[in-house]
């Protein structure tokens, strides 16, 4: 059996969300010697794979050396096939996300990480929405076989708005590196936050700068709790983004402004550094397909706040405190009671422990791959 993986988005010396869970998925993915993996690949510079995904048994790569722009205007065309771009047929297909799906004749498996360039339009700039629109991923969404959902709310939503019932969609949660993110501390953690200017008792945000994770609330809450009399400061760590103009406006009113550190792209190297050393993690989200950063700060023992919403609370459980997204006062109220009860600290602590450890990549690999083979 031969099934076909599109790894474009290993193509970046930075991988995104996505091109980690590709990584992480296919490294725990263990085929039998009749299942063979195709990786398929295209771009005018060659795509050279992680070591680890070289030394795979019972694998290929493909990479088509085209201009990437020319390649997808001819997939958004629907004028160029998988079959084509891969020189022969293959039995399944797995499309790790929505994008450039180039049409084929193979049961086609697609993993949708989140709605939120339907749900919230306004959250994302013209950009995205001409790409979406080009990529048709609406359209998408009908023409594959199955559907693969990385948590229960996004596959309700896959079900109310796009009538992909559970018979050709399923749930299948990500895993976590738990060698990298653990409780744990490690020599070199208080040098990395030293290196990153961050020497004082903190609340951490790990999330791109962009509209949806509601990062001027996050600010507006930090000043209440400030003006209440903790002494800690606000660390913002994350991809530059878009449509930032109502959290910089929200940082340059603050009072506390020089407290508030803005350290952008953080390495995965440097993120278990900083969840250790957080008070806690505060992601205020208006919505989220997952929320990785949730089941990495329970696994390093942070408390976490989040939003009451989306797939939050399904993936946070019991193991993190709540709040409503665009109300600050509830938000503040919610990480000063964390911050003033060291007994709710220790509980979070034990129980997000707890709960991280059902995040595993093994078991994502697992059903992922099953999922490919029963779609034959």
């Amino acid at each position: 059996m031969k099934i076909a993986i599109d790894v474009q988005s290993l193509y970046s010396t930075t991988p995104s969300g996505v091109g980690h869970y590709v990584l992480e998925t296919i490294l725990a993915m263990q085929p039998d010697e009749h299942t063979e993996l195709i990786f398929f690949s295209r771009g005018f510079s060659p795509l050279v794979l992680p070591e680890t995904l070289r030394r795979i048994p019972h694998v290929r790569h493909i990479h088509r050396r085209f201009p990437n722009k020319l390649i997808n205007g001819l997939i958004a065309l629907r004028l160029v096939s998988l079959e084509h771009l891969l020189g022969e047929s293959v039995d399944a297909v797995w499309f790790p996300n929505t994008g450039y799906l180039p049409r084929t004749t193979a049961p086609t498996v697609l993993t949708v990480h989140d709605l939120a360039w339907y749900l919230i339009p306004e959250t994302y700039n013209w950009m995205h929405h001409v790409r979406y629109r080009i990529t048709r991923a609406r359209t998408a969404l009908h023409r594959v076989t199955k559907l693969i959902a990385v948590s229960d709310s996004t596959q309700r939503d896959l079900t109310l708005h796009f009538g992909r019932s559970s018979k050709n969609s399923l749930t299948i949660l990500h895993g976590l590196d738990h060698d990298l993110f653990q409780e744990r501390p490690r020599p070199d953690d208080a040098t990395r936050r030293q290196q990153l200017g961050i020497t004082q008792p903190y609340l951490l945000s790990l999330a791109t700068c962009e509209p949806r994770k509601n990062l001027p609330s996050l600010v507006d809450a930090f000043d209440q709790l400030r003006a209440q009399g903790h002494h800690i400061h606000l660390v913002l760590a994350g991809g530059r983004g878009w449509k930032r103009k109502a959290l910089n406006r929200a940082i340059a009113r603050s009072p506390y402004k020089q407290e508030i550190h803005l350290l952008g792209f953080v390495s995965d190297a440097d993120r278990p550094a900083l969840l250790r050393g957080a008070r806690a993690l505060v992601l205020p989200s208006r919505y989220e397909g997952f929320g990785m950063q949730i089941v990495e700060a329970m696994a390093c023992g942070t408390p976490v706040v989040t939003s009451r919403n989306s797939s939050l609370l399904e993936i946070g459980s019991d193991a993190v405190l709540s709040a409503r997204a665009m109300n600050t006062n509830e938000l503040t109220q919610t990480i000063d009671q964390l911050l003033n009860d060291s007994n709710l600290q220790k509980e979070l602590h034990q129980r997000g422990i707890k709960r991280a450890q059902t995040f595993q990549w093994s078991t994502c690999a697992q059903q992922t791959l099953d999922t490919l083979i029963k779609s034959v």
